[in-house]
């Protein structure tokens, strides 16, 4: 009778045995599958962006930008960099341009004047010789020797300064025409130079085509905002003005992690603005290259794109952050 008591006492608490095992068993299971956060950042599929312009040097200043978030509006200064060197430049130009000109000028005045001396004294060189063919032509029964072989002397030399004229002549022209034409030369030189340090001050002056809120870059190296005053080198991405239409999820996802991805795979997308409010996504593009991201160390990381269509229910803007969730491999 003792017995029987006994093995009917044990039989409750085995079946408690088996039964707390087996819910550990299936806790342990599920705490075997890892679920895996990707976070990104919500972009615009059309927008403006602003890059630093080219540079004769390695790095440009920022010098003025819209503060971040302001709405701006096509024709809007958005982004201005430090040009000082350009408008020096620019202002040495102008100079030289300016005395370039007045030389052109002085030039054309000297060639006018070397020419008409010389077109003066190839006449009077055509006058003397006139007067020394008709002494010439005088018989010698008319003159004594003397006189004849006299002026049959000054016909030759009347002859000869004519030529000397004409050539002198010919030489006036063509000096006056290679000044004035080198002169040209120096102003259209002079002029294009002023037409591209113009346009690249310009360049320097980024206006907005398009109506959005101002959001800045990232610094490539450091992953810090950039901001007004800072140092760009050129190329960068300075800052852009998203559409408010076409938003998607941006990811890098760690190598590690690729392998759990597929393309229209659906997945979760809470936003940090609405942890509350989860849409539905889905994975609509994912690079087969790995890119280096500097700011994050060595390792590779593929970019991955989520769209989603539920933006009628959110104020979502380009710029918020929010993460996907996947399921997974198991821990070991």
């Amino acid at each position: 009778m003792k017995a029987n008591l006994k093995r009917c006492t044990l039989k409750p608490l085995c079946l408690a045995m088996l039964l707390s095992s087996s819910m550990l068993s299936a806790n342990s299971y599920a705490e075997d599958v890892q679920s895996i956060f990707i976070t990104g950042e919500i972009k615009a599929g059309d927008s403006q962006t602003f890059f630093s312009p080219q540079s004769d040097t390695w790095r440009v200043q920022i010098e003025w930008m819209l503060p971040e978030g302001e709405v701006a509006k096509p024709g809007d200064v958005v982004v201005v960099f430090e040009g000082g060197s350009i408008a020096s430049t620019i202002e040495q130009d102008e100079v030289s341009l300016n005395n370039a000109q007045d030389e052109l000028k002085r030039q054309e005045n000297k060639g006018k004047q070397t020419i008409l001396e010389a077109e003066f004294a190839l006449t009077r060189a055509e006058l003397l010789l006139e007067k020394a063919k008709i002494d010439a032509a005088v018989p010698k029964s008319h003159v004594s020797v003397f006189d004849y072989e006299e002026n049959q002397l000054k016909l030759e030399q009347a002859v000869i300064q004519k030529h000397k004229a004409k050539a002198s002549l010919a030489e006036a022209k063509t000096t006056a025409q290679v000044n004035i034409r080198k002169q040209e030369i120096e102003i259209a030189r002079l002029q294009i130079n002023l037409k591209e340090n113009r346009e690249r001050l310009n360049d320097l002056t980024h206006k907005a085509t398009k109506q959005g809120p101002i959001l800045y870059a990232n610094h490539p190296w450091y992953g810090s905002k950039l901001f007004s005053g800072a140092t760009a080198q050129p190329g960068w991405k300075i800052a852009e003005i998203p559409a408010m239409t076409g938003l998607y999820l941006e990811a890098w996802v760690h190598e590690i992690d690729y392998k759990y991805l597929t393309l229209d795979q659906s997945v979760n997308l809470t936003l940090d603005a609405y942890q509350k409010t989860p849409i539905t996504a889905k994975l609509t593009n994912l690079s087969t290259q790995p890119e280096e991201r500097k700011e994050w160390g060595k390792d590779a990381y593929y970019r991955a794109v989520f769209s989603f269509d539920e933006t009628q229910k959110l104020k979502i803007l380009p710029g918020m952050t929010g993460r996907v969730r996947l399921q997974g491999g198991q821990s070991e």
